[in-house]
C-alpha cells in the first residue's frame, strides 16, 4: 500500500516537473496536500540532514544593493541586499529532471525506520555539495516555487548575523522572499530582499583621512562546524562583479573593495568584508580651509601698531574663540575616543599657533611699554667677564652677541618683524608635512589591505 501511494505521488510530481520544463506555471499543479505528503514519516525538521560522513553544506550568495547609512557616532552601518542560502535535503522525496541522478528514494524503502538513516533510502554517490555554486558557467536551473509556509515543515538553517543589530524582510505588495527547489540537482533555495543593520568598529586614529573595514558575519546559531559547514555560492557569482561605483559612493564615503571570506571554526561562519574610504573633500571645506584662514588672520596683529591694544586684543580672543568652535563642529559626529585623531593634532596646533599670537603681543607690549615709559634700556644686561668665563667664549663675540639681543628688545617692533617670518614659516612647514604623513599612511595601510593574509 505504501509503495503505491509513493507511486502516485511520484508520478504526479514528475508530471508537473515535465509541464514546468514546458514553460507551464507548475506550483498550480501542486495542490497543499502534495507538499505535505513530499516530507515522509519520521521527518525531523530539528537534525540538520548531514550524512553519515559529510556534514551538510549551506551556500550563501549575497548581492548588495545599496549601502543606505553610515552611522559613526553609533558606529554602525546598514545595507539593502538580496540574501539567498541553499542547501540539500536528503529526506525529502522530490523527483528530479534526470532518474539517473535520483540517488535517494530510488527505489523508496519497504520500510521506514524512526528516525530516518541515510543508508536506508540514498546510495554511496549522494552529496551535499551543490554543483551548481560549484561551476563557472551554470545551466539555467529549473525550480518549483513553493510556499513559504512549507519552512514550517522542513529544516532549515539557523543563520543569523553576528553582529546584527537590527533586520527586516522587506514588503511591498507580497513579501519579498520566496522559496525554490531545482530539479537539476534536488537542492532548496530561500531568498530574500533584507535591511541590515550591522555594529562596526570605527577605527578613528587617521580620521578624516581614515578607511574602515567593516565586516557582516553569519554564523550558525546552534550547530557546530562538525554537522554544518557555511561556504559562499561565489565561484559563478563573484563578489567584485557586483559593484556599482555609481550607486555605492556614498556622499562622506566610497566602497573601496567588497569581498567574501569564509571563517568555519567551532562553529559555521561566513562573513561579507566592506572597506569603506572617506572622501576628504567634505573636511577640506569646512575644516582645513576655515582653520588656515583663522590662523592666518590671527597673524594680521604683526601689522598692527603696538598701542593698538584693543584692537589687537580683540583680534586674538577672536581668533582663539572662533578656533575653538570650529574645534567643536567638527568632531561632533564622532563617538568620543579615548586616542589621540588626526584631526585632533590638527586643531590643538592651529589653536598653539593662534594663541602664541596673542601671547606675542602680550611681550610686544611690556617692551612697548618699558620703553615709552623709560623703565630700561632692555631687558638684559649684559655683565662684563662673567659670561666669557663660564661658558669659555671669547669676549669679543659674546659682547657682540648680548648688544645684538639687547638691540632687539629695544625696539618694540622687531619681535612683530621677527614673528611675520617665523609664524608662517613654522606653521606652513607643519601643514606640509601634516599631509604628507597622512598620505603616506593612507598608501601604506591600502597596499597592505591589498595583500594576500
Amino acid at each position: 500500500m505504501l509503495m503505491k501511494t509513493y507511486g502516485t505521488l511520484f508520478s504526479s510530481i514528475t508530471l508537473a516537473v515535465m509541464q514546468y520544463a514546458r514553460g507551464r506555471e507548475v506550483t498550480r499543479s501542486l495542490s497543499t496536500d502534495a507538499y505535505d505528503k513530499l516530507v515522509p514519516s519520521y521527518y525531523d525538521k530539528y537534525t540538520a540532514p548531514a550524512t553519515d560522513v559529510e556534514p551538510v553544506i549551506v551556500y550563501f550568495d549575497m548581492k548588495l544593493l545599496d549601502i543606505t547609512s553610515i552611522n559613526e557616532n553609533d558606529m554602525t552601518f546598514s545595507v539593502e541586499s538580496f540574501v539567498t542560502y541553499r542547501w540539500k535535503d536528503w529526506r525529502l522525496r522530490w523527483p528530479l529532471e534526470h532518474q539517473e541522478h535520483q540517488t535517494c528514494w530510488n527505489p523508496p524503502p519497504p520500510n521506514i525506520t524512526k528516525p530516518l538513516q541515510f543508508l536506508e533510502v540514498c546510495s554511496g554517490n549522494y552529496t551535499t555539495i551543490i554543483h551548481r555554486c560549484m561551476d563557472s558557467h551554470p545551466d539555467a536551473g529549473r525550480r518549483i516555487i513553493l510556499p513559504i509556509t512549507y519552512l514550517d515543515k522542513i529544516w532549515q538553517p539557523d543563520a543569523f548575523f553576528k553582529n546584527g543589530i537590527r533586520s527586516s524582510i522587506h514588503k511591498d505588495w507580497v513579501t519579498n522572499e520566496y522559496l525554490a527547489f531545482y530539479t537539476s540537482d534536488g537542492h532548496i533555495r530561500l531568498f530574500s530582499r533584507m535591511s541590515i543593520t550591522l555594529s562596526c568598529h570605527f577605527d578613528f586614529h587617521h580620521y578624516p583621512h581614515d578607511e574602515q573595514k567593516c565586516e557582516m558575519l553569519i554564523q550558525s546559531l546552534s550547530y557546530k562546524s562538525d554537522t554544518v559547514q557555511f561556504q559562499w555560492c561565489e565561484s559563478w557569482a563573484h563578489a567584485g562583479s557586483k559593484l556599482d561605483a555609481d550607486i555605492f559612493s556614498l556622499p562622506h564615503f566610497s566602497l573601496a573593495k567588497y569581498e567574501h571570506e569564509v571563517c568555519n571554526s567551532d562553529y559555521p561562519c561566513v562573513k561579507a568584508v566592506f572597506v569603506l574610504v572617506r572622501h576628504p573633500d567634505f573636511h577640506m571645506l569646512h575644516t582645513y580651509v576655515p582653520t588656515v584662514l583663522i590662523v592666518i588672520l590671527s597673524w594680521m596683529s604683526f601689522w598692527i601698531a603696538p598701542d593698538a591694544t584693543p584692537a589687537r586684543v580683540t583680534l586674538g580672543v577672536t581668533s582663539i574663540l572662533t578656533m575653538a568652535t570650529q574645534y567643536s563642529q567638527s568632531t561632533k559626529n564622532l563617538p568620543p575616543v579615548s586616542y589621540i585623531k588626526s584631526l585632533d593634532i590638527w586643531m590643538i596646533t592651529c589653536m598653539v599657533y593662534v594663541f602664541a599670537a596673542l601671547l606675542e603681543f602680550s611681550i610686544v607690549y611690556h617692551v612697548h611699554y618699558r620703553r615709552t615709559n623709560g623703565l630700561g634700556q632692555g631687558i638684559i644686561s649684559p655683565t662684563p667677564n662673567g659670561p666669557s668665563q663660564v661658558l669659555g667664549v671669547s669676549s669679543e663675540r659674546l659682547t657682540r652677541w648680548t648688544l645684538a639681543w639687547k638691540n632687539f628688545w629695544r625696539g618694540d617692533t622687531a619681535i612683530d618683524e621677527a614673528s611675520r617670518i617665523l609664524f608662517p614659516l613654522t606653521y606652513f612647514s607643519f601643514v606640509t608635512g601634516y599631509f604628507i604623513l597622512l598620505t603616506g599612511s593612507q598608501q601604506q595601510g591600502s597596499l597592505s589591505a591589498e595583500i594576500p593574509q
